[in-house]
């Protein structure tokens, strides 16, 4: 019997020691590999530009690129929270620029956290002015939280886990009435449903965002961008922010639209 020659052994080793450990993250891959191409035909198919975020270094982070049926701009991204929060693991986020404006609404869990809470404390007027002359957005946000009007939807499933804020007399109709509120808390079967549901507005738009327990899949990125179109029709016109902004504003929007521009 002959022996197999030292090269032929060297080169079937190399293979079994590589071709094993790609083979394993192919097909471990294959379920995710398989949602991102769903999301990028669904996407084209519907005239949006769609791009990875590859330098997040998170295989599932995507930025899509739409518009609303009344022609509004948006942008919507995923990327992942390394799993420091308990519940969702990813942040599924859509913003329409062209809405942008003065902090006058927010939509939170309760539960949000000590930043609201701080908000809503006592600020002396000094301090007030002086947060105003720094940021601009964090003034305005202040400013919300320290006069805001809670307006609840009527359904006591959402009313019970979300506040929805506004500034008084900004608003002509429901920010959240029962029927929207029913449509947050539950999300289609064949989406990745939401752990929470968050909602602004700021200078630089306004911001629907999805606390998700897992990657989005198609599903989940055409609830989001229905629930974001009917919230657009629900929100007034925006005020513009009261002088120009400063340069803690200005040095956050460009990093932010730094970000925006690399897929």
């Amino acid at each position: 019997m002959n022996k197999i020659p030292p090269p032929v052994v060297l080169a079937l080793f190399f293979a079994i020691a590589l071709g094993v450990p790609f083979g394993l993250y192919a097909l471990l891959t294959r379920g995710r590999r398989r949602m991102m191409r769903e999301i990028r035909q669904g996407a084209e198919a519907r005239g949006w530009l769609y791009g990875l975020r590859r330098w997040q270094g998170d295989p599932t982070a995507f930025r899509i690129q739409g518009r609303t049926n009344s022609g509004l701009s948006w942008t919507m991204a995923s990327r992942g929270t390394k799993g420091y929060d308990k519940g969702w693991t990813v942040m599924l986020g859509l913003s329409v620029p062209m809405l942008g404006g003065v902090v006058d609404l927010a939509v939170l869990p309760r539960d949000a956290g000590h930043g609201p809470a701080v908000l809503r404390g006592a600020i002396p007027e000094g301090a007030k002015a002086r947060l105003m002359a720094f940021s601009g957005t964090i003034g305005s946000a202040v400013e919300l939280f320290q006069n805001a009007q809670e307006l609840p939807s009527g359904l006591s499933a959402f009313d019970t886990r979300y506040e929805v804020l506004v500034l008084p007399k900004r608003f002509a109709q429901p920010l959240v009435d029962a029927v929207l509120a029913q449509r947050l808390l539950t999300w289609p079967a064949d989406s990745i449903a939401a752990h929470s549901v968050l909602a602004w507005r700021d200078p630089l738009g306004f911001h629907v965002q999805a606390r998700l327990p897992g990657p989005a899949n198609w599903g989940s990125v055409t609830y989001l961008a229905s629930l974001a179109e009917e919230w657009c029709a629900r929100v007034p016109a925006p005020e513009e922010p009261q002088g120009p902004p400063t340069m803690f504003d200005r040095a956050v929007s460009w990093v932010l639209r730094l970000q925006q521009r690399h897929l």
